[in-house]
């Protein structure tokens, strides 16, 4: 008879822990925020002179969770020790055409236009538009420094990316190891806020971008506000 009461306490016991553990791994999606700083803020620069790009943010992340059945979104406090988070991009665009939107500008002036300064994290590969880049993870903190000394007049726009791709071939480049108890996560995007100030505004030089360019052509506004650094090198 003992024997087959600690039968069935058993079986409630993993029958809960395998309900708990479901409930768990339906939040399977992610989004992170990389905080970036830009100085020294200025909205126009000399050539010669170096603008840097730094990120130094804990591995304690308030992560945006996405129940992969219901599509419900809740916050998550997630700690991450050394963390691959997969393909970043520090990308620069010259604006030259105000009659199309940013993904309409002028390619290719990462070699021409800048020297760049790498200090902190792994360069993975310099591309047209700037380097793909990995944190360097250190004392409990994500780091990565990069300075660009200016060498071409115009008006530029640093717009941080995330490499996104979901389809069925290539989804497994943005699978992540979150949970140890979940088989499959995925991290839907990462954001960049750059110069966040406390009372939640971002100094980016948006007053600059709406003047060399039409805001109503842009997909993605806010990102633009918040996530971008418009500036003019004479």
């Amino acid at each position: 008879m003992k024997i087959l009461l600690l039968s069935i306490c058993g079986l409630f016991f993993i029958s809960g822990s395998c309900k708990k553990r479901k409930e768990i791994c339906k939040w399977s999606h992610f989004k992170f925020e990389h905080p970036v700083t830009v100085y020294p803020i200025k909205e126009s620069y000399n050539i010669g002179d170096t603008i840097w790009f730094e990120m130094n943010f804990s591995d304690v992340f308030n992560a945006s969770v996405r129940n992969s059945y219901n599509g419900n979104i809740r916050n998550e406090t997630i700690q991450l020790k050394n963390f691959d988070f997969h393909r970043n991009f520090l990308s620069l665009f010259e604006l030259v055409d105000n009659s199309v939107n940013v993904t309409g500008q002028t390619k290719g002036t990462w070699s021409n236009s800048f020297d760049p300064v790498y200090l902190m994290g792994q360069i993975i590969q310099e591309l047209p538009d700037g380097p793909e880049y990995k944190l360097k993870y250190e004392n409990n903190s994500y780091l990565l420094k990069v300075g660009m000394i200016l060498k071409k007049s115009g008006t530029y726009l640093y717009n941080p990316m995330f490499f996104h791709n979901f389809s069925n071939k290539q989804g497994k480049l943005n699978l992540v190891d979150v949970r140890p108890e979940c088989d499959v996560e995925q991290m839907e995007d990462i954001h960049f806020p750059v110069n966040k100030q406390s009372n939640g505004t971002h100094l980016t030089n948006y007053h600059l971008f709406e003047k060399f360019m039409n805001p109503e052509l842009e997909n993605d506004l806010g990102r633009i506000k918040n996530e971008c650094f418009t500036f003019v090198v004479n």
